[in-house]
Parts: structure tokens; C-alpha cells; sequence
């Protein structure tokens, strides 16, 4: 059984979470970087190598605007899962200021250059037959936090976690569930959003044999998702329930990074050149806002100050915990740290009508870090939230390779690959029960260990005059193991659900050079 969707992990402040929304395993730009696979860092004359390596625009010897759009679509279907769906994209608009030096200094460049770096939009719907069960799941939870009702034990700050406080009131206290493994567990979620930089580069020309570049990255992300899942259940009188949990989830804010790039000739009579480049952590400032309900038979009654089960056929209640707005339990400031990335890249041309490309990078994601505001002023570290990272997380290799053939003066056709390894461990899981103030924000059980990365990409470009136009089609392959929650408390064995993350996308760039 297969499940095709893209699903996002996301608990406020799981490892996998922060994963999705800082690991820009993609690839973005004007249709000539994609179409050659983003192995641009050493070729350089490109707008989008102001991400990739900044000295790239110092090779830009006129001035130069471009603008890209395109789009992307699902299109995967299996027996108990699918995930459809055309998205518009606006990937890319830039412009470079070229100005003409003197001596050894051939020209200096001024450019900026807005980019994607990460599209989160997708639908999917998905079902997997198992005995194992949320509600079930949920009501352990809740025992991990309280005895006997209300008395806290073991774990204090627990006790302002949403999902304990939505056990409570939903009578998942008192009542156990046996799920019935001939019923489906069913997820439909949908998810929006982007993360996008906007750049500013200073770069430059020495003697047509050394390139220099600077470039100044803001980020912002916004991420959207609204998850619906439903399972049915036998209750301890025999009665037969549906269990329903809606959540949704919004992250948004702006990070802050430094890529510093040199790109050096080391033979004076030949076109062949190697790039450098590293890139600062970026310093993201976040805020997550979250709504969710439980759908069950219990009602609560305030005077007894306990849940009450109705028996009434057909009779269900929704739970709520907080006003979104007035409760710091659905809200929450914080900051992260991403990794240092550092790139090695080289690349030639042959004659005039060939170019060729070479790209690795390295990042440390468990070097990760969070932070939160102190209540004694500035923020500290969550030790405990990064020595878990550093278990889950392991670092990311890329490796980019592309190609450019000119038939003509006036045509290109172009080709690249990139291979992206997998940033989280094979054994991965989300523990809901680990006891850190900053896990106490819960708020989804789900999480999805995901496989490395296969990007493959094609492009055609046109040359005339002062204008040129380029299209490019990307494939992205990507898999994953998804667990709608751990099955710790069902005492049964949960097998994960194979995720088809396929995505097609086409991009077309039109620019000037002047």
C-alpha cells in the first residue's frame, strides 16, 4: 500500500518540522540556472548564482533584468492515496548594475535578486487499515501527564500542553478505545506557502581572472497547513464512535544570512575555473500560531468539571482549548539557527558552444540550534531540544551537475542533475513524551522520515540582440515513510506509509542585457 502526498511533520517545535521549513532541498531560480541543474557556481553570468556562489556575478559585464514564472503539479495517484494539484509560482526577478573600473579592475556589479527556495503547496489524501489508534494514542498521552484526574505527576510542564489539555476535556481521560484494524485511519491535509529570499550582492571583476562577491540574504517564510483526521473506534460500552482531529497551523517570519564567493582562473589560457563559496548561518525569527479540535461523544460539564459520554446515535461534540489570539499556549515566538554551507564548484567552457558545470555542498543540520525569549531578558539555547536534533538529523550532501550545448549562436539546449541526501536518520521518530518546556507547544503526532533526493532538469534558451528567453522543466523524486502518530500506547506494531513526493514543475525567464 502507497500513499502519494507531500506531508509535512508538524508539532511546533519538532525536529522534523524545523527541518521542512529550513532545508531547502530544491531548486529554484531563472530557467538557464534550473535547466542546468543550479551547477552554475563556478560558470558564473547568471542571475540566480547570487545564491549559490556571489562572485558568479561579477562575470555579468552589461546591465541585466530577468523575471521567472512558471508552475508545478501533482499528479500521483495509488489505491488508498492521492495528491493532485497545479500550483502557479512566481520564482525569480532580478537585475544587475554594471559598472566599468579601471586598471586591474575590470568591473564592480551591483545586483539584486528575489528567488524561492521552497514551495510548501500541496494537497493529499491518504488511508492506512491498522488496529493502532490516535484516540488511543491521546489517552496515554494524558496519562503520562495527570493521575487520577487533575493530579500532575512526573511532568510539570505538561500541564499547559495543548493535546493533554484536549484529552481532558474530550473524556479521553476516562475512556478507552479499541480501534478496529477493518476501519481506515484517514488523513486529508492541505498546506500553502513558500520560502522565499530576497538578495542583495556586491561583486567584481579582477583582471578576468579572479571573481569576488558578497551577498546579503533576507529570508521569509510562510507556512500554512490544515491537517483532518478521522479514525472510528470501539468505545469500553461497546459503542462504536468516530474520532475526529482538525488542526491547523501557521508559521511565519524572516531570517537573515551572509554568502561570501571567489571564483579564480588558475590557468591564464584556459577557460577552466574553480569556485568557492560559504554561507553564515541564516538567524531566522519565527512565530507559530496554531487551532486545533477534537471531534468525539463526550461532552464537558463545567458545573461537574468532567466529561460526560452521550449515547445518543449520531451525537458528536467538537473540543476546543484556546482563543488563537489570547492564549500564549497557542502561540509561539522563537528562533533558528540553520547550519553553515559551504559549496566547492568548478567549470569550463569549450569553444563557444559548450559549457559544463560541478557542484558539492556540505551542511551540518544537527548543528541546528534553537533558541526562546528569556523571561530574564535576550534568549537561551533549548540544550535539550538540540541534543535530540543532533540524534534525529544527520548532515546534507548535495551534488549538482549540469551541461549547456549551443547548436547555434542564437540556441541553447541544456541538461542537469543533482542528488540530494537525506537529512534525516532512518530511524527517526517524533516523541511527543519528551519532557522539554519548548515540546510542551505539541500540537500533531504525525512525522515522516524522508528519503534523499533526485532532481533531474532539461532547458532551451534563445538569444536575439539584446533579449533572451529560456524555459526549463524540472523532476523532483523524493519518498517517504510517514507515521500519522507513534503506536507506543496501542501496543501494535505500526508499519510507516510509502509517500510519493514527485513533483513536476516548468519555468519560463525573460530578460534584457544592455
Amino acid at each position: 500500500m502507497a500513499l502519494s502526498a507531500f506531508c509535512l511533520s508538524v508539532a511546533a517545535q519538532d525536529p522534523f518540522l524545523n527541518n521542512t521549513i529550513i532545508n531547502t532541498s530544491d531548486l529554484f531560480g531563472t530557467s538557464r540556472f534550473v535547466g542546468m541543474g543550479g551547477a552554475m557556481g563556478a560558470l558564473g553570468a547568471d542571475l540566480s548564482a547570487i545564491s549559490s556562489n556571489p562572485a558568479g556575478l561579477g562575470m555579468i559585464s552589461k546591465n541585466e533584468a530577468s523575471f521567472t514564472a512558471g508552475a508545478s503539479w501533482l499528479a500521483n495517484n495509488s489505491a488508498k492515496g492521492m495528491a493532485t494539484g497545479t500550483f502557479a509560482q512566481f520564482n525569480q526577478i532580478g537585475a544587475v548594475a554594471s559598472f566599468k573600473g579601471s586598471g586591474k579592475l575590470r568591473n564592480i556589479n551591483l545586483s539584486f535578486n528575489y528567488q524561492k527556495k521552497a514551495d510548501f503547496n500541496n494537497s493529499f489524501f491518504g488511508e492506512t487499515y491498522t488496529a493502532a489508534s490516535w484516540a488511543d494514542q491521546l489517552y496515554g498521552l494524558a496519562g503520562e501527564a495527570y493521575d487520577n484526574r487533575g493530579i500532575l505527576y512526573g511532568r510539570p510542564d505538561t500541564y499547559y500542553n495543548t493535546l493533554y489539555n484536549l484529552a481532558e476535556t474530550s473524556g479521553l481521560f476516562d475512556d478507552v478505545v479499541i480501534k478496529n484494524p477493518d476501519d481506515p485511519n484517514s488523513t486529508l491535509s492541505v498546506s500553502r506557502g513558500s520560502l522565499s529570499a530576497y538578495e542583495f550582492n556586491l561583486s567584481m571583476n579582477l583582471e578576468n581572472r579572479y571573481f569576488l562577491g558578497m551577498t546579503v540574504g533576507v529570508d521569509n517564510l510562510d507556512f500554512r497547513r490544515g491537517t483532518d483526521y478521522w479514525e472510528q473506534c470501539t468505545d469500553e460500552l461497546g459503542q462504536i464512535q468516530d474520532f475526529g482531529y482538525i488542526n491547523e497551523q501557521i508559521i511565519t517570519g524572516n531570517g537573515f544570512n551572509l554568502k561570501f564567493g571567489a571564483i579564480v582562473r588558475p590557468f591564464e589560457s584556459s577557460p577552466f575555473r574553480l569556485g568557492f563559496t560559504v554561507e553564515t548561518p541564516t538567524w531566522y525569527t519565527l512565530k507559530y500560531v496554531d487551532d486545533q479540535s477534537l471531534t468525539t461523544k463526550y461532552y464537558w460539564d463545567d458545573k461537574a468539571g468532567q466529561a460526560f459520554y452521550d449515547p445518543t446515535p449520531g451525537q458528536y461534540y467538537d473540543h476546543y482549548v484556546y482563543d488563537l489570539s489570547d492564549s500564549y499556549i497557542n502561540f509561539l515566538e522563537y528562533r533558528i539557527t540553520t547550519p553553515w554551507k559551504v559549496r566547492a564548484q568548478m567549470g569550463s567552457t569549450v569553444s563557444t558552444n559548450f559549457a559544463w558545470g560541478l557542484e558539492y555542498e556540505y551542511a551540518n543540520y544537527p548543528g541546528a540550534s534553537t533558541r526562546y525569549p528569556s523571561s530574564y531578558g535576550g534568549t537561551t539555547v533549548d540544550e535539550d531540544f538540540k541534543a535530540i536534533t543532533e540524534v534525529m538529523l544527520k548532515p546534507q550532501h548535495t551534488l549538482r551537475a549540469g551541461i549547456e550545448f549551443k547548436p547555434v549562436s542564437a540556441l541553447s539546449v541544456r541538461a542537469g542533475y543533482n542528488y540530494i541526501t537525506s537529512t534525516t536518520t532512518p530511524d527517526s521518530y517524533w516523541d511527543p513524551y519528551f519532557s522539554d518546556n519548548a515540546l510542551a507547544y505539541p500540537t500533531a503526532l504525525d512525522y515522516m522520515n524522508l528519503s534523499d533526493t533526485h532532481i533531474a532538469t532539461f532547458g532551451l534558451g534563445y538569444r536575439y540582440k539584446w533579449l533572451y528567453a529560456d524555459i526549463a522543466y524540472k523532476y523532483r523524486h523524493q519518498t517517504g515513510q510517514y507515521y500519522a502518530f507513534d503506536s507506543f500506547y496501542s501496543n501494535v506494531d505500526m508499519s510507516p506509509i510509502p509517500v510519493d513526493l514527485t513533483r513536476h514543475s516548468i519555468t519560463a525567464t525573460l530578460g534584457i542585457r544592455f
